[in-house]
């Protein structure tokens, strides 16, 4: 019997090593998105605690230069939420076109790998008419031996 061999192998293994490469781009694309919104939810907290501390001043008597301060604090920290939800905006765009390359190069791979199976079926089919030839023929030489030797 002759062992299968995949004309298109190399291939099939190219394909494998794009979609892995595309898997690990969409897998560093995700966790940058994920720090961005992590760290919008860490500067909306801090948004939050400037907010509560302007209150709490405000209420035991705030003079202008304190409340002056905490109006820049709240201005900074909006100025970087903006920027960081710009940023995390970026990151969301970069992991979906990461996301349609993973699934691009994994469709290309599927294709090569249903080649792949319809090419081994068709080997080991052939294979089975290939042994079901030869015992056909050991039952015809074994049922004219026995004819024979009578």
């Amino acid at each position: 019997m002759t062992p299968f061999r995949f004309r298109a192998a190399a291939a099939l293994d190219v394909r494998r090593r794009e979609e892995g490469d595309a898997a690990a781009a969409l897998a560093r694309a995700t966790a940058h998105f994920h720090e961005a919104k992590d760290a919008c939810a860490a500067i909306e907290r801090e948004r939050a605690r400037a907010r509560q501390a302007q209150a709490e001043q405000a209420g035991r008597g705030i003079d202008g230069g304190t409340l002056f301060w905490h109006r820049n604090w709240m201005t900074r920290l909006q100025a970087t939420l903006d920027q960081l939800q710009l940023d995390a905006a970026r990151r969301a765009l970069a992991m979906e076109q990461a996301e349609q390359r993973w699934r691009l190069a994994r469709r290309r791979r599927l294709a090569l790998d249903r080649l792949h199976d319809r090419a081994l079926a068709r080997h080991r089919a052939e294979e089975a008419r290939r042994e079901l030839k030869v015992i056909d023929e050991l039952a015809r030489l074994r049922h004219a031996m026995a004819g024979w030797l009578e």
